[in-house]
């Protein structure tokens, strides 16, 4: 049973956070999002629909990922990227102020501040993934434990929940996949796949296609629900339990991961595999980081140009994050050898350990 990160999973991280990236330009600064309200707020060609549809299998992959390698609760980890934040959140508060959104003392600039210091409501994703490194000892602990056939009858009980309640009933315990019981749905599957690794198909062609046909079918069945007035309809097709992109995360998170190659894109990615959730953090502030390809949009009639800009733009933005937080980790490990952090850390640590007699 694998359990050694390879440099194809480093590479499918990157891959990844660019098709999230693509996704929430097609989702915010072209206002797909708008078809949840029933009323599209512009015109959208099927090849956008399909971009879309090959693109929403992100999150789910890396809530898959984490799963399938099993988290090891790092406490310095989480505050590392607790920090990493907040440094950006403080980023877009100062030039927020510059550009005179709002005061300083006023009510928004008070709401700003609350939202650095508790982050998570920026980032539901990550606010989901730190309960899940806090509860991996005992989800970890747990799941090693179970039986096959106690395996086969949890993921039924998940796949109900999830795909019933939730993608087609829309039951607000469960949500439409932006939610702590459906990251740790996703975990647990990645989970079971490492165990279960060598009953699994190994052609990672096979995963490759699936992912593929389950992103076409998404697309596809998005884009006549939304030609046939029903734009409700098309955006709930996108939620990220829909069975059909949990099974294209699943399948294209496989594919890469038997696909194990050692290549130099592969390996580079590797190096900077570190750095990739930096896109998530910068773009937080979707209607400015994204603002060019809305314009481009708004000129331009080809929907082969505006998805060609959509993809190349996601990939440039990526690239410049990538950048940007090599810079901010050498900010951070200058303070940290000026200010002696870790040996503070460490301090507490130990005294926290004493104090519970350990």
């Amino acid at each position: 049973m694998p359990s050694i990160r390879n440099y194809s999973t480093d590479l499918l991280r990157s891959v990844l956070m660019i098709m999230i990236t693509a996704h929430h330009i097609i989702v915010h600064s072209l206002d797909m999002k708008s078809l949840g309200t029933g009323a599209a707020s512009g015109s959208f060609g099927v090849s956008l629909f399909i971009l879309n549809g090959l693109c929403i299998v992100g999150v789910n992959a890396f809530f898959f990922i984490s799963g399938y390698y099993s988290i090891k609760l790092k406490p310095k980890k989480l505050i590392g990227l607790y920090l990493e934040m907040q440094f950006y959140l403080v980023i877009w508060y100062l030039i927020m102020l510059a550009r005179g959104e709002f005061g300083l003392k006023s009510g928004q600039s008070l709401s700003y501040i609350l939202n650095i210091v508790f982050p998570f409501s920026s980032f539901w994703f990550m606010g989901v993934y730190f309960l899940l490194c806090v509860l991996s000892p005992f989800i970890n602990d747990y799941i090693d434990k179970l039986d096959k056939q106690s395996q086969k009858k949890l993921l039924i009980i998940f796949s109900v929940i999830a795909v019933v309640y939730g993608f087609i009933f829309d039951w607000d315990g469960v949500g439409r996949g932006y939610t702590f019981l459906h990251g740790l749905f996703m975990y647990f599957i990645g989970m079971l796949c490492n165990k279960n690794i060598d009953v699994l198909p190994s052609r990672k062609a096979v995963y490759f296609g699936i992912y593929a046909g389950s992103s076409l079918a998404v697309g596809g069945a998005a884009y006549l629900a939304y030609r046939h007035a029903h734009s409700n309809i098309a955006w709930l097709i996108y939620s990220y339990n829909d069975p059909l992109i949990i099974i294209a995360a699943v399948s294209l998170c496989l594919a890469f991961i038997l696909w194990d190659s050692y290549s130099s894109i592969a390996e580079f990615s590797s190096r900077i595999s570190r750095y990739v959730l930096a896109a998530y953090f910068i773009t937080v502030r979707t209607s400015v980081v994204f603002l060019p390809v809305k314009m481009l949009a708004e000129k331009v009639s080809s929907q082969a140009v505006i998805v060609a800009a959509v993809i190349v733009y996601a990939a440039a933005v990526f690239a410049v994050c990538i950048v940007i937080d090599m810079l901010r980790s050498r900010l951070f490990d200058l303070l940290n050898r000026v200010l002696h952090l870790e040996d503070i850390y460490d301090s507490i640590c130990n005294r926290c350990r004493r104090s519970a007699g350990i």
